[in-house]
């Protein structure tokens, strides 16, 4: 299959990559910044270098490898302190692939990477929350880009021949994780926690249940719609950190201190994600592990317990 990854230098983009290498795909990838993995170390990927907001050049990609499946990882993925420059990119950046793959006959698939932070930190009676459930980012901006590129995807206009899915996907770790100042090098490195974050739920996949199922996604010919992509399980952050790391703050204090980190840019976490900590997103993937039959090999807690094991992140870094 003729396979298309936009944010292919990207963490999930270059595990799927990888991943539909190895199992004999035809990938092209395209991302503003250069790839690492060079074309030569495999004759069946092609790099174009491309910004996804740029239309013209998307189009001109798209028309030139002419690809069967287009899973879309492209973003900025809080990278960003401009709300337009996020918008243009998460948001019209998907526009531009989705046009682009309508207009392309040989497109039969579009992938979107979604989140699982698109449900918001909302107090709910459900302790596990399937694709029904409303979706509710509040202030989050990564989470609201999310909720208006579904809503643009799935909008009643529909796309004749092309099916078209949206994977809400939690965190993503494994021996390649390399994100700095994030959730989970926070929990692997940072020497000091809230003690309020102590009984906090929190949901990782590991990087080889992620690439097996974004395989099936991509060769399944009957898949359409919305899944959620995590594992049957949740950690608590207990588990996983050592009791002396948990030290006395005021609640109210930490928001404040997030607010002051994230616009210093010495964390990538948006204030208004604090709220994740209070009312946990953890998602049900049942819909989709039943579809393929699929067992997870890790759970959530055994997958981050590899990670602090063995990680990519910045040698050196405080977190």
């Amino acid at each position: 299959m003729r396979v298309l990854i936009t944010g292919s230098s990207g963490y999930l983009g270059k595990l799927a990559m990888n991943h539909l290498l190895e199992r004999g795909h035809d990938v092209a990838g395209f991302d503003i910044r250069n790839n690492e993995y060079p074309s030569s170390s495999n004759g069946n990927f092609r790099f174009y270098n491309c910004d996804v907001s740029d239309r013209e050049r998307v189009d001109e990609i798209v028309s030139n490898e002419q690809p069967e499946a287009i899973l879309h990882f492209a973003c900025t993925y809080n990278s960003l302190r401009n709300r337009k420059k996020e918008y243009d990119i998460d948001v019209g950046g998907t526009v531009n692939v989705i046009e682009s793959a309508r207009r392309t006959p040989s497109v039969k698939k579009f992938v979107f990477s979604s989140s699982a932070s698109i449900y918001g930190p909302v107090r709910r009676n459900e302790q596990w929350l399937n694709e029904t459930v409303p979706v509710n980012p509040g202030k989050y901006r990564y989470g609201i880009n999310k909720k208006l590129i579904e809503q643009e995807i799935f909008s009643g206009n529909g796309f004749a021949g092309l099916s078209v899915i949206s994977l809400r996907i939690c965190t993503v770790v494994g021996p390649h994780y390399s994100r700095p100042r994030s959730v989970v090098s926070i929990l692997i490195r940072l020497p000091f926690l809230p003690a309020s974050f102590r009984n906090t739920r929190v949901q990782f996949i590991h990087e080889e249940d992620f690439t097996e199922l974004i395989g099936r996604v991509t060769e399944e010919s009957e898949i359409n719609g919305l899944y959620n992509l995590g594992p049957d399980s949740y950690t608590v952050v207990s588990d996983v950190v050592p009791p002396g790391r948990f030290h006395s703050f005021p609640c109210q204090v930490l928001k404040p201190v997030m607010w002051l980190l994230w616009n210093l840019h010495l964390v990538n976490l948006q204030p208004a994600g604090f709220g994740y900590s209070l009312n946990p997103v953890v998602i049900d993937s049942s819909r989709l592990a039943g579809k393929f039959n699929y067992q997870f090999r890790d759970t959530s807690t055994e997958a981050f317990l590899a990670t602090c094991e063995k990680n990519s992140l910045p040698p050196g870094t405080l977190f």
